[in-house]
């Protein structure tokens, strides 16, 4: 019996495509298997230079390990100053998701991914991004939109659901972009589905309308009660920068409306500490800002200039914040989150 192993880096975008490859192959007649595959597939990240130099270490390290075996590399990492053996195939974005698409998002429990184990199942609704934030590249390597229809959306949980699937968690490049509305396929999931608990890979914060708002008051025990929103930053003077089309103002109406709803709601976000011009007064409105919202997750990232954006040249041009400062604004902001317990569904993945 043949078999194949992926390797996923990155979002839960790219789990979603990876557990899709997965189910692609079990169709084939493989079977899972890190002992010797036959085939390896790996889907890459290149959201910051780290993340674009551990999918380049993992890739040298499985070629070097197993070298019989066919590695498919797709994903969103630059493979430039990688040396490929006649072994791998290259996938892009584009071409993966072609390739996925007749799947229509459905995948069962025999891909034996991190999740489905706990009974959660990653429903990717939406590709690509075209609103060219300042720092991102992902507008360069998912050019392309594609939205799930959400009689789709529906049949696919159902599927979940029969295959013993207990909560179905939201997933897309940007949701912004999600044709059919985000609220209006979040209502069509809880009204035209039994899923027990639907929660959110992440949730822009341009998606939380008052439609959203009224579906997490009318069905309080299948919506997840935590929200990782990302907002990048709390100075409306970086977030124009950032190319963000918010401001602290809508930010925190937005999670007032939220906090109204229920007291046992918590929330995650990302910040992105060091941006080109980010003088202390603006950190310092970033910090206040999270201090105030109260977030019991925060990702912090230092700024990471990457090729062919817009922040790049301002980084270029600007007065370099040296990397103790941005070392400290860091530690600043995880010191905010050190003693707030973490959400349920967090408490379940580490005890696993």
């Amino acid at each position: 019996m043949k078999t194949f192993a992926v390797y996923n880096l990155g979002c839960r975008v790219n789990a979603a495509e990876t557990n899709l490859f997965a189910q692609s192959l079990i169709k084939k007649k493989y079977l899972p298997s890190s002992h010797n595959p036959d085939i390896i597939f790996i889907n890459t990240c290149s959201v910051t230079k780290k993340a674009n130099t551990e999918s380049l270490g993992l890739i040298r390290r499985l070629q070097k390990k197993y070298p019989k075996a066919k590695i498919i590399i797709s994903g969103c990492a630059s493979l430039k100053n990688l040396k490929l053996s006649k072994k791998i195939q290259i996938l892009n974005n584009l071409q993966k998701e072609t390739y996925l698409k007749n799947l229509d998002s459905t995948y069962s429990h025999q891909i034996k991914d991190k999740f489905s184990h706990t009974d959660r199942y990653l429903l990717k609704i939406q590709s690509g991004c075209t609103a060219f934030c300042t720092y991102c590249t992902v507008p360069q390597k998912r050019p392309y939109l594609w939205s799930l229809p959400i009689e789709n959306a529906i049949s696919t949980v159902n599927k979940a659901i029969a295959d013993g699937y207990k909560e179905v968690i939201i997933t897309g490049v940007n949701l912004n972009q999600y044709v059919p509305g985000f609220s209006n396929l979040i209502d069509a999931l809880l009204t035209k589905t039994k899923i027990p608990l639907i929660s959110f890979g992440s949730i822009p914060i341009n998606c939380i309308n008052q439609n959203f708002i009224n579906l997490v008051s009318r069905f309080p025990n299948r919506v997840s009660n935590f929200f990782h929103i990302p907002i990048q930053s709390g100075s409306d003077k970086i977030l124009k920068l950032m190319g963000r089309n918010y401001t602290k103002k809508i930010i925190l109406e937005k999670f007032s409306s939220l906090k109204n709803l229920k007291s046992n709601l918590s929330f995650g976000t990302d910040i992105i500490v060091g941006f080109p011009k980010e003088t202390d007064i603006d950190f310092q409105e970033t910090y206040n800002l999270c201090q105030k919202i109260g977030f019991s997750k925060i990702h912090v990232f230092k700024y990471s200039p990457r090729p062919n954006t817009k922040a790049r040249e301002l980084f270029l041009k600007s007065t370099k914040i040296s990397k103790e400062i941005i070392k400290e604004r860091s530690q600043k902001l995880q010191d905010l989150i050190s003693q707030t317990t973490l959400p349920s569904h967090q408490k379940l993945e580490k005890k696993n």
